[in-house]
């Protein structure tokens, strides 16, 4: 197997074993502002009324669930982690009466199960950072976006506010491994979200990226003192 093979292996065992953790630890780690991140996200959307949303790295849903505010006629997540995207199944079919249609698939974003020119937006919502080839995984997300389409990322970027920064990158690194491996009976996934996000190509790294994938009119959005960012593209016609 391929360094980026295994890479992907231990990504989707270790998603499964914390699948029934995960939204709660979210939500608790975050302290709820993880919610305020996926909605500034899609407040941020410039792709004139998305029909068809593609949420990539999807999870449990959450930012597939969050995207019906948008009223497209469909949204599609897909994910690797399987026990992951039961849960979010089971959070779809309890529901909230929502006409919407959202549906949850098992699948690889860097060989995604749909033809070209399929989706108006496609999504990423801390996710990108656990593609085994992220070049991949944007190349796959420009292909199926038809001409207008947009791309949004939303992942997580080390603060650079001096003060801010150090306390930070105490609670992330030596605070949140501890507490996430309490609660989800895994430390290691947890130790994993740090050294994921130092490894993260950020800021204009990231915005390069897009542009040699073909991605025009790039932005970096920073929120939160710059624990968290939404970097967004288009393909042009």
């Amino acid at each position: 197997m391929t360094e980026v093979g295994e890479r992907k292996q231990a990504i989707q065992s270790m998603f499964n074993g914390i699948a029934r953790r995960y939204d709660l630890l979210n939500h608790l780690l975050s302290a709820g502002i993880d919610v305020y991140w996926r909605r500034r996200a899609l407040s941020l959307v410039r792709a004139p009324d998305p029909r068809d949303i593609l949420d990539l790295a999807t999870g449990t849903g959450d930012f597939a669930l969050a995207a019906r505010r948008l009223q497209p006629d469909r949204i599609v997540g897909i994910d690797v982690a399987l026990e992951m995207v039961r849960i979010g199944v089971g959070k779809i079919q309890a529901g909230d009466g929502s006409a919407i249609s959202v549906r949850l698939l098992g699948g690889d974003a860097e060989l995604l199960p749909f033809a070209d020119d399929s989706f108006d937006l496609v999504t990423v919502a801390f996710g990108a950072r656990n593609f085994g080839h992220i070049p991949d995984g944007l190349a796959e997300a420009f292909r199926v976006m038809r001409p207008g389409g947009e791309l949004v990322v939303l992942d997580f970027t080390e603060p650079t506010l001096f003060g801010f920064r150090q306390l930070y990158n105490f609670y992330f690194r030596r605070i949140l491994p501890v507490l996430g491996g309490i609660v989800s009976g895994n430390r290691k996934a947890y130790s994993y979200l740090p050294r994921s996000v130092a490894n993260f190509p950020q800021g204009q790294i990231f915005i390069r990226l897009l542009a040699d994938t073909g991605f025009q009119d790039n932005r970096e959005t920073r929120l939160t003192m710059g624990i968290c960012a939404i970097y967004q593209g288009f393909k042009r016609g």
